[in-house]
């Protein structure tokens, strides 16, 4: 992710936005709709992927092992007894970007392709990117967690709620 990404940013989440609009309920945390958001978030991890090292340059390949993309997604989903210890979107976010990021399951561009997907995760539950962003910090905590310097799931989520909004807030 370099600072030579931002100008397309905005016109390519709202591409991404009108491409991936799955009927997918993600408020919703039964089993048959938590796998479907593991689905289409990992496809759309593959789609981001794909679609960043084309727009944006680096090395075009496969995903490094198969079912690493699921994996790292479903990692945001898992419960235990029941209980989902990652409930807020913020946190299944943060879990999103930083188990992509981290866990390079792609070739290369995982820091854009985590990061978008982190992204597009609050979109679907009401959160936008807000405006005149600083790619500058965004590419250098990106850059953070990448590298470990940045594991803990509260500071990702609070970065994460602080580059969003409420899309309902915007209308207002």
């Amino acid at each position: 992710m370099t600072e030579r990404d931002n100008p397309a940013l905005t016109s390519l989440l709202a591409r991404l936005r009108w491409q991936l609009a799955e009927p997918v309920d993600f408020t919703r945390t039964d089993p048959e709709t938590t796998v479907a958001k593991v689905r289409l978030l990992s496809a759309a991890a593959v789609y981001f992927n794909v679609l960043v090292v084309t727009e944006f340059g680096g090395r075009p390949g496969p995903v490094r092992q198969e079912g690493l993309v699921e994996q790292v997604v479903a990692a945001a989903f898992q419960t235990f007894q029941g209980a989902d210890p990652h409930p807020p979107p913020f946190d299944k976010a943060a879990m999103l970007l930083r188990g992509i990021t981290q866990g390079h399951p792609f070739t290369d561009a995982n820091k854009r392709t985590g990061f978008l997907v982190a992204i597009y995760s609050l979109d679907r539950v009401g959160f936008v990117l807000r405006p005149n962003l600083s790619p500058t910090e965004i590419i250098s905590f990106c850059r953070r967690v990448s590298a470990g310097e940045v594991r803990d799931l509260q500071t990702i989520a609070a970065a994460l709620k602080a580059w969003t909004e409420s899309e309902t807030a915007e209308t207002l």
